[in-house]
């Protein structure tokens, strides 16, 4: 005769810290928000205060905790390790050690039953369903490399001292300064974290329901223009999840990456270094080997598709061969200019020749490619 393992009540699988926190701060905000401007009305130097206190929480998780401790996209300074800890602490998103660790088995396990906010759960479950049960929030840390941090293990043993002080009292003193520490910790303190907060589970929802599959078909992660906006440049999530190494998520000089543009000024600072990045070379083949499958799926012929990929990748790798053989030859000829100056100057402008030609080679396939691509009927 087998005994059956009697099920646990629903109860007793919720995380109930984390889910009233969840709960009671979206509250709070709704209700003492209206209750604060309609008794003390806008008070400009405090507004701008939390405006800028919730961007540097934002960007202590986005280039903090997602791009430096989970990705290992670029080193950092230990003054900025530190900012970014403490900041990111104000936010109520975990410790660094415990977000990193839930955000590397997302990667890892992306779409499956081991992911910790699976899309495939549902929306709601991905955005924050996942942290009101157990089994998915108390899963074993496993990031060996940031366990070796000091500085982040120590952030993890008083995280939640920390979180106190920086997201509720150092909000509330600012405002107290400012003539009202009422305002300090209902702007700055709760609607800051309750907003922070949901622009970053975004990036769980509904950058895998709503965007584009521009690198990979394979996952559910899109790029979303709209959680770019929201979430100072995670949106480009289809990107990340094919090139998690790269420090970018907005690759091009337009795209709304603010992350990407603060780690640069870090560096620029000598506050970030070896910053990585994937070369262009592969980022171009795997935006045509997703846009491949679709040309293949509206019927274009595999042969076709196969051949104008290779002369595409061919001019784009002539191009970056050529433009190292110039840089290296405006070396040479910075040293010898005196005595083969005519030589170097030939040989410069025939090379210059050369790139223009392998442009125009790789513009001449793009537009095929395009041109091939606005054939596919609109589903």
């Amino acid at each position: 005769m087998t005994t059956q393992t009697p099920q646990k009540h629903w109860t007793a699988r919720i995380e109930w810290p984390v889910a009233l926190f969840l709960i009671i701060t979206p509250l709070a905000a709704l209700i003492l928000t209206p209750l604060y401007f309609m008794s003390v009305g806008f008070q400009w130097p405090l507004l701008v205060f939390s405006l800028i206190f919730a961007a540097a929480t934002n960007l202590s998780v986005t280039a903090g905790y997602h791009r430096l401790f989970s990705h290992k996209s670029y080193d950092a300074h230990p003054v900025a390790k530190a900012l970014f800890l403490l900041i990111g602490a104000s936010g109520f998103q975990g410790s660094a050690l415990k977000w990193s660790s839930d955000h590397r088995r997302h990667h890892t396990h992306i779409d499956g039953d081991k992911d910790p906010y699976n899309i495939n759960e549902g929306f709601w479950y991905a955005h924050m369903g996942w942290l009101f049960l157990k089994e998915s929030v108390d899963q074993k840390i496993q990031a060996p490399d940031l366990e070796k941090d000091w500085m982040v293990t120590f952030q993890h043993k008083y995280y939640v001292p920390l979180a106190i002080i920086t997201g509720f009292g150092v909000p509330t003193l600012i405002g107290w300064m400012m003539g009202s520490p009422w305002g300090g910790f209902v702007i700055a303190g709760i609607l800051r974290i309750v907003l922070t907060q949901q622009s970053t589970f975004f990036v769980n929802s509904l950058c895998h329901t709503l965007g584009k599959q521009t690198y990979s078909k394979d996952i559910s992660a899109r790029d979303s223009v709209f959680v770019a906006f929201l979430t100072h440049g995670e949106g480009y999530h289809n990107f990340h999840h094919k090139f998690q190494i790269d420090y970018r998520n907005g690759i091009k000089w337009y795209h709304w990456d603010p992350t990407k543009w603060t780690i640069r000024t870090l560096s620029f600072m000598g506050l970030a270094y070896k910053l990585r990045q994937i070369s262009n070379i592969e980022i171009l083949k795997a935006r045509l080997h997703a846009e491949s499958a679709e040309l293949q799926h509206h019927g274009f012929a595999e042969d076709k598709i196969i051949m104008m990929k290779e002369k595409i990748l061919e001019a784009q790798t002539r191009i970056k061969k050529l433009r190292e053989d110039y840089a290296q030859f405006k070396v040479d000829a910075a040293k010898k200019r005196e005595e083969l100056k005519d030589a170097y100057d030939h040989k410069l402008a025939e090379i210059k020749r050369e790139i223009e030609i392998a442009k125009m080679e790789f513009e001449v396939g793009m537009k095929q490619w395009h041109a091939h691509r606005r054939a596919i009927p609109i589903s």
